[in-house]
């Protein structure tokens, strides 16, 4: 979105980095140590000036919260109030939080959005949910569009209509990044996910599938939170997050793309990204019904996995099927971040940039 902002509409973004808005849990302190999960991050754009205001992980308490105003946040506030604004802000929230709602109460704005790629409470739980459920609600009320990844999101949030105006802007993929279609099939005969595995991948049914099918690698690729069973069948492969160029690769070596998650209400709003990567590279996809994913497993290439599935009979299935390449040409010209961004100076009311090449 930023990108697309910045050839379409803005000359240049401030981007502030979100703030911890949750309480810290044993699995941080975990996944700080766990110096291979570190992954490189994507380039800096020239316009785009990152600003860091870091804080303490303090933000669900009332009243301690106030520690980050008082002894950290005093600095931050104070550089984006005095940067030279021509008119006044547009203010863009990618994630609630209180120094999100301190912007849209205190800078002078032209228009504000949020960008609600997910059912932010549900990632947490206890003080951390009630103080995300709280904060959200005060934002979106406040803000003047939200623009939602899921139809699941726009019905939550459906209640700020029609005084906030709710657009549908569905996930895609950075197609030029792939490489060009090819016919030709991964020898290796692997099963592979990547993302982060936590709290909503389906071990059980994961594990069940390798149980099942022995001859086969399972690669699981990604940041691992939460619990993992300590007894894994031995044709699972448990990897370290890797750089997006190293996932197409990891990608162009699978024979069957693996999308395991379980349908819970944090699940239930998910547009996976991984689903139009796969697609795009012309491999199948086993998913289970969750999501966007339940209007997608009768698409050519997406099969539904469940527990008692005959799974030997899947994988013949899927393993012998050649993509369309005028179908996958066509994919990845509908469902380019290019194509779902077009709409945003609309969206947002301003005069699309002219470009001069």
């Amino acid at each position: 979105m930023v990108r697309s902002l910045l050839e379409n509409v803005y000359d240049e973004i401030h981007w502030i980095d979100p703030t911890i808005t949750r309480l810290p849990r044993w699995s941080d302190v975990a996944r700080s140590t766990q110096a291979e999960e570190k992954h490189a991050a994507e380039p800096l754009l020239p316009q785009l000036h990152v600003l860091r205001p870091g804080g303490l992980p303090i933000e669900p308490i009332p009243l301690f919260n106030r520690v980050n105003d008082w002894f950290v946040w005093h600095k931050i506030k104070a550089n984006i109030a005095s940067l030279d604004i021509d008119l006044s802000w547009d203010i863009g929230i990618g994630r609630p939080s209180r120094l999100a709602l301190w912007a849209v109460e205190n800078l002078q704005s032209r228009i504000s959005f949020m960008d609600v790629m997910d059912d932010f409470p549900a990632f947490y739980s206890g003080l951390s949910r009630y103080s995300m459920e709280r904060t959200e609600d005060t934002l979106a009320g406040r803000c003047d569009y939200l623009f939602c990844s899921e139809e699941t999101l726009i019905r939550k949030l459906a209640k700020y209509s029609p005084r906030v105006s709710i657009k549908l802007v569905s996930n895609g993929y950075d197609m030029q990044r792939l490489p060009a279609f090819s016919t030709a099939r991964s020898q290796k005969e692997v099963i592979g996910f990547i993302g982060t595995i936590a709290t909503w991948f389906d071990w059980r049914l994961v594990i069940e599938m390798a149980n099942a099918l022995p001859q086969l690698r399972v690669k699981l690729i990604g940041p691992r939170a939460g619990y993992i069973p300590s007894h894994l069948p031995s044709n699972i492969e448990l990897l370290p997050a890797c750089t997006v160029e190293d996932a197409i690769r990891h990608c162009q070596n699978f024979t069957v793309g693996l999308i395991p998650f379980l349908n819970n209400q944090l699940t239930r709003s998910v547009d996976p990204i991984k689903y139009y990567e796969l697609r795009a590279l012309g491999i199948p996809v086993w998913s289970t019904a969750f999501g966007s994913m339940v209007n997608r497993l009768n698409e050519p290439g997406v099969a539904q996995i469940y527990s008692g599935i005959d799974w030997k009979k899947l994988w013949e299935e899927s393993s012998n099927v050649s993509a369309d390449p005028i179908e996958i040409a066509r994919f990845r010209q509908n469902n380019d971040w290019t194509v779902r961004f077009e709409k945003m100076p609309e969206y947002l009311n301003v005069s699309r940039k002219i470009i001069k090449t």
